[in-house]
């Protein structure tokens, strides 16, 4: 089976990121060793963890290139004058060579399902990779394929255990997965530019930052000599490649003023409001717009910013088809009571302090929904939030 490999654009800079600084990675030492990992039954070769030690957190460093995934304003055809006789660019020739996806509902699921992994991401989705080259990336189920894996297949909760080292190794090997699968979502939006299928790729691309963070912030607040403790009685070489790895990178987030948690979690909030952004400005007739939108918003309210996320949300619509329709339209009717009509207590402050206390309930619910989506899909593949 073919696999997409990183290639680098130049000399320094792999797909969608930043050229790297040789410097920041030069106080990594090689591991040595075996990579195999056997904790109480819980096997896990580290091998790829140690070979992508450098870009396991590529958000981070180098950081990503928002202009390698085209995120440039969309001008619409209707806007802008087209000769009918002027040849078509490689790409636009390219692209409408491709056959529409077809696919039912059943064998979209079954490929959906199949594509599924608690450790390993990468791997299982080569098959929806090859329908998406294959495949026109706005007609047909492409972009219906692309949304469910983004969907189902996204983010998961990872939860401790008994012990530490089963989710530190389950999701350090996930985060070593995310360098191939930015480089594929950008080389895949250069060519497919404002598309939906592009569009629900981006949308994947900001699950993939936000499961970085959470791979990160597991290992920071991993204590080896207190967490790690069969790691190190199973193997000496990954223990002390974990404690080489989390010197290096917090290091690395010292040298960036980003030692401390809040400010870590404000510079991936600007990573997904630099993608979510792009999606609004890009993304074609307004496909998904409302979406993203809804989630710049939630991350303005949590930031504190309800000023911001009431005028991000006050942009959407009610569309049924979005995947956030219902809280959308929550909080669309929320703003409507309370912003317009007469009323006699009209007060800026008590206004902001009731739509808060409505915003917190409709986020919380829809988290709530989301974990409980999680815990039927593990259950389905026989999994808990605690197992790997």
């Amino acid at each position: 089976m073919p696999v997409f490999a990183v290639q680098r654009t130049d000399d320094s800079a792999p797909p969608g990121l930043q050229p790297i600084d040789p410097n920041d990675a030069d106080d990594l030492r090689p591991p040595h060793g075996t990579s195999t990992i056997d904790v109480a039954g819980f096997e896990f070769d580290a091998a790829k963890i140690e070979s992508r030690a450098a870009l396991l957190f590529p958000f981070l460093t180098p950081g990503l290139s928002l202009e390698r995934f085209e995120l440039a304003p969309h001008v619409d055809a209707r806007d802008a004058f087209h000769d009918p006789f002027a040849p078509r660019s490689d790409a636009q020739a390219k692209r409408s060579r491709k056959p529409p996806l077809v696919m039912t509902d059943a064998a979209l699921q079954a490929l959906v399902d199949a594509s599924w992994s608690r450790r390993n991401r990468w791997t299982p989705f080569q098959r929806v990779l090859q329908l998406a080259d294959r495949h026109d990336a706005d007609a047909g189920r492409l972009p219906a394929l692309l949304h469910e894996y983004q969907a189902q297949d996204g983010l998961q909760p990872y939860v401790d255990a008994a012990n530490r080292d089963p989710r530190m190794w389950t999701e350090l090997g996930l985060a070593a997965d995310h360098v191939e699968f930015i480089g594929f979502i950008s080389r895949y939006a250069a060519e497919h530019p404002s598309t939906k299928a592009t569009t629900e790729l981006l949308f994947l691309l900001d699950k993939i930052a936000q499961a970085s963070l959470d791979a990160l912030v597991t290992l920071l607040d991993t204590v080896p000599e207190e967490h790690l403790e069969w790691t190190r009685s199973s193997n000496p070489d990954a223990y002390a490649f974990v404690v080489d790895l989390r010197r290096h990178y917090t290091a690395a987030l010292l040298k960036k003023g980003l030692s401390t948690g809040g400010r870590l979690t404000e510079f991936y909030d600007n990573v997904r409001l630099g993608v979510l952004t792009g999606i609004v400005r890009t993304t074609p007739h307004g496909y998904r717009a409302n979406d993203a939108r809804f989630l710049i918003g939630q991350i303005y309210f949590r930031q504190g910013d309800v000023g911001a996320a009431l005028r991000t949300w006050r942009g959407m619509t009610i569309d049924a088809t979005d995947a956030y329709a219902d809280s959308i339209a929550r909080i669309l009717n929320a703003i409507a009571t309370e912003t317009t009509g007469d009323r006699g207590d009209v007060n800026m402050a008590d206004t902001m302090r009731r739509l808060t206390l409505q915003f917190n309930a409709i986020l919380r619910a829809e988290h709530g929904r989301w974990i409980m989506f999680s815990l039927d899909r593990l259950h389905q593949f026989g999994y808990r939030f605690d197992t790997f």
